[in-house]
């Protein structure tokens, strides 16, 4: 039992490696509003022809829609991050839910790419922050080879652009709660 509660208490930092969720507080406003001035911001920054709603539900108090980006950085494939984004409204609050996130990497004509959970790069991001650094290469080299700075730096761009792609995955998915945040703060405006 001390093990299913320790289990229970510790589920929502593991949910943070794939998911981006946060509830915010906002008095003074109905569901309805809230729900219209998202939807607002959706049709405004968000929706396209290649990233449609989903679910659009005044009644339920939801809003769900597929996004992509796409993120390029020098010596990688160019990394485009797929996902679901889903608001639920209630009096004085809305609930921000960031999920199903994937990248699809190796597109180019005739060929669809390929798609892999994030959740598989964030688990290594720590081994690509690593062999991304050319004096952690050096470092630690195979056991009887010397790696000199040259190689050791060819070695680690690839890497190193990795890192910094799962690094801007992360930025982008935070960013984008954030606009959403800001858009539903802002007061109704008069006219």
């Amino acid at each position: 039992m001390k093990k299913l509660l320790l289990l229970i208490a510790f589920l929502p930092f593991f949910s943070l490696a794939q998911e981006y969720t946060e509830v915010v507080e906002i008095s003074g406003k109905t569901a309805g509003q809230l729900y219209s001035i998202a939807r607002e911001w959706f049709a405004k920054s968000f929706i396209s022809e290649n990233n449609p709603l989903l679910m659009d539900d005044l009644i339920s108090g939801k809003i769900i829609a597929k996004g992509s980006i796409h993120l390029s950085e020098s010596y990688a494939t160019d990394w485009y991050p797929n996902f679901t984004i889903k608001v639920s409204f209630k009096d004085g609050r809305y609930k921000n839910e960031i999920s199903d996130i994937s990248i699809t990497t190796d597109v180019h004509e005739g060929n669809s790419g390929t798609i892999t959970p994030f959740k598989k790069y964030l688990d290594k991001k720590e081994f690509y922050k690593n062999t991304g650094d050319t004096t952690w290469i050096m470092n630690n080299p195979t056991p009887g080879i010397k790696i000199r700075k040259a190689a050791a730096k060819t070695m680690a761009q690839p890497n190193l652009a990795i890192y910094n792609l799962i690094c801007k995955t992360e930025s982008e998915m935070n960013d984008l709660l954030s606009k959403l945040r800001e858009a539903m703060k802002k007061p109704e405006a008069e006219w």
